[in-house]
């Protein structure tokens, strides 16, 4: 019986690994191609007559940058109409749009509301009107075209094609990471695999921005795409009923990326979850039309459809190479078998890779694929609402930045509770506290201090407790954005110390380092005076041994003799913690703070990872590298609790004492 389950187990993994190794090789095949991929030059006198329609609900913060970039278009500007459909709008984006030039169409039907109403509804009108137009292209409110957008979708539609898709890439606002991850996946998609379609000789999808449709097509296949992925919905009526697509790779706009958090949440579970609802529905009959009509472009959709997402395809890949290692240690599949099973992850990185190059993608993109697991794990939650349910039919619009507006001060990660607050925020609030008995308890919290007061009641309480619990890490930060809070940056105890010193020897207050090892205390106390002259510092080294044996006593003595403001206290996690919280009725300072290994730092001991792996939240792998056993087991613990959160979804487990 057991020769028989292990082989059910082998062949079901083997069959598993051929699928997603399917994927990966398509993937490569994409990227491989995008090389050869050439743009057809522009040619002749422009003479298509154009219909810019710009789909906007509540947009008034970005609709007049949209409507001046296409004011500014090299396309002769007689051959051309703007039109807003202001579509259940609350705010003045009607109006912006009037006074910007536009023609302004107003739809009030707020039962029936979503992006491809709007678009049938205006269609349906501008198809009426006396006034010909050769094609419509359609433009998101929140995205800039470039001036050369119109004339070359144009020159592809002179070139007899019925629909054509511009490349839309992510709007450059700014250069944080997860801003670099958006780009560079929307470069994956948008560019490289299109263009690797195209040099390959097949069609593309519409993406639903900077696309143009003839109104033939329009005539012949109304938009009847109403879902929460209506481009795809509709690019995918059209490949069925044989119109081929065509990828304009000159033809350019872009678009910014998605509000933060459950902004960002919504709009992946928009369109993946209407993704999946496509593949249950498209995927037969793009099948049978391919095999009875013989035509390899429906085929081609089919698959193209097919491939999951890439954030979820990697993760698919990850899972089914470390459960093949396992099972082959186990004895329970063959070596062959586990190896197979690791290459689709393997051409997964290959095409990510090959498909940079083949994009000409910035050096900032690679730098923000290090982060790249983090992303991958930020879905999680999203593929979790899609597997329990989803409303296909409810359209809502993807927040904006420009929506945001801070939240609360305070929130929960598991069952912990965390404060957003800048570090210009934290160092002046500490700074202003007076003294007093007992003082004020300040955690700087990282991943590690989740995953202990996750099984520590005594730490969660101390957690619950303290005055003030900053995001100390990355992980902290990014789980709250996930979640859907404001959480400004990260708050770093390393950081935190030498502007505490630097603010204390401007007020006057007085510092007590405790803790350190082999002399670090002192060390830091003198460098942390050299740098702040007139700084009032005090240290105590205590001898190393666990909580119980610490003289508690003694050292709040030393402490209140110091007449200690602002209290240092650097004898690693938990245990500072827990010092600190036991002992703080007894302490007449005004704030006691866990630092960790700050004082290491600040001495001089250790070092701090360079600037860059700070930046994209790599610091961890950096101090792995130099202390592999120390922190391995430790680190090994913290990615199981993330992993348990993730499932859970951030936020959700404030529970239970």
């Amino acid at each position: 019986m057991t020769a028989v389950v292990h082989d059910l187990v082998a062949t079901g993994l083997l069959a598993a690994a051929v699928v997603a190794l399917g994927c990966s090789a398509y993937l490569v095949m994409l990227s491989v191609a995008a090389f050869f991929h050439r743009s057809q030059p522009s040619q002749g006198d422009p003479a298509q007559r154009l219909l810019v329609i710009v789909p906007a609900h509540d947009e008034a913060s970005l609709i007049e940058r949209c409507l001046a970039s296409l004011q500014r278009q090299t396309y002769p500007r007689n051959l051309y109409r703007i039109i807003v459909v202001a579509d259940n709008c609350t705010d003045s984006t009607s109006t912006l749009a009037a006074a910007a030039g536009a023609e302004v169409m107003v739809r009030t039907d707020p039962d029936v509301r979503g992006k491809g109403r709007a678009l049938r509804w205006a269609i349906d009108r501008l198809l009426s009107e006396p006034q010909p137009f050769d094609a419509v292209v359609i433009v998101d409110a929140d995205s800039v075209a470039d001036p050369g957008l119109l004339w070359e979708l144009a020159a592809e539609r002179a070139r007899g094609s019925e629909a054509v898709q511009a490349e839309y890439l992510v709007l450059q606002e700014g250069s944080s990471l997860r801003a670099g991850l958006k780009a560079a996946a929307l470069l994956l998609f948008h560019r490289v695999r299109f263009s690797g379609q195209a040099a390959l000789g097949f069609p593309c999808n519409l993406v639903g921005n900077g696309m143009l449709i003839s109104r033939a097509v329009l005539e012949s296949m109304p938009w009847d795409a109403f879902t929460s992925t209506e481009d795809l919905e509709y690019s995918l009526h059209l490949r069925y009923a044989g119109v081929r697509p065509r990828f304009a790779a000159a033809a350019k706009v872009a678009g910014p990326v998605p509000a933060r958090g459950s902004a960002d949440q919504i709009q992946r579970i928009r369109w993946e979850g209407g993704r999946f609802n496509l593949v249950r529905i498209m995927l037969g009959p793009l099948l049978r039309a391919g095999w009875e009509r013989r035509d390899v472009t429906a085929l081609q959709a089919a698959l193209d459809l097919s491939v999951p997402p890439l954030g979820l395809l990697f993760a698919i890949d990850l899972v089914l190479a470390f459960s093949a290692l396992i099972l082959w240690r186990l004895g329970v599949v063959p070596t062959q078998i586990a190896v197979i099973s690791t290459v689709p992850a393997v051409g997964l990185v290959a095409h990510v890779l090959v498909g940079l190059v083949a994009g000409r993608a910035p050096a900032g993109l690679y730098l923000a694929l290090l982060a790249s697991p983090i992303y991958v794990l930020a879905k999680l939650p999203a593929y979790r609402h899609l597997a329990r349910s989803l409303d296909q039919d409810r359209w809502q619009r993807t927040r904006r930045p420009s929506d945001e507006a801070p939240g609360p001060s305070r929130y929960w990660l598991g069952t912990t509770p965390i404060d957003a607050v800048r570090m210009n925020e934290a160092v002046g609030m500490l700074l202003d506290l007076p003294r007093a008995r007992p003082g004020r308890q300040v955690c700087t919290v990282n991943l590690h201090f989740l995953a202990v007061a996750d099984t520590s009641g005594e730490m969660r309480d101390v957690l619950r407790s303290s005055a003030l619990n900053l995001p100390d890490g990355h992980p902290p930060v990014w789980l709250g954005r996930m979640a859907g809070h404001h959480v400004p940056a990260r708050v770093a105890g390393s950081d935190l110390v030498p502007l505490l010193a630097a603010g204390a020897a401007e007020t006057g207050k007085r510092i007590f380092l405790l803790g350190g090892e082999d002399g670090v205390a002192a060390e830091a106390a003198r460098r942390l005076r050299e740098k702040n002259p007139g700084l009032q510092v005090a240290h105590y080294e205590p001898a190393s041994g666990d909580l119980e044996s610490l003289d508690s006593s003694a050292i709040v003595e030393l402490i209140d003799a110091a007449e200690t403001d602002l209290l240092l206290v650097a004898l690693g996690h938990p245990k500072q913690e827990l010092w600190i919280s036991r002992n703080l009725g007894r302490l007449n300072v005004a704030v006691a703070i866990g630092v960790g290994c700050a004082l290491d730092l600040v001495a001089g001991r250790r070092t701090r990872a360079p600037g860059w792996m700070r930046a994209t939240g790599l610091e961890w792998l950096y101090r792995l590298s130099r202390e592999p056993r120390r922190l391995l087991p430790r680190y090994a613990g913290d990615a199981i609790y993330l992993f348990r959160l993730l499932a859970s979804g951030p936020g959700r487990r404030r529970a239970q004492a």
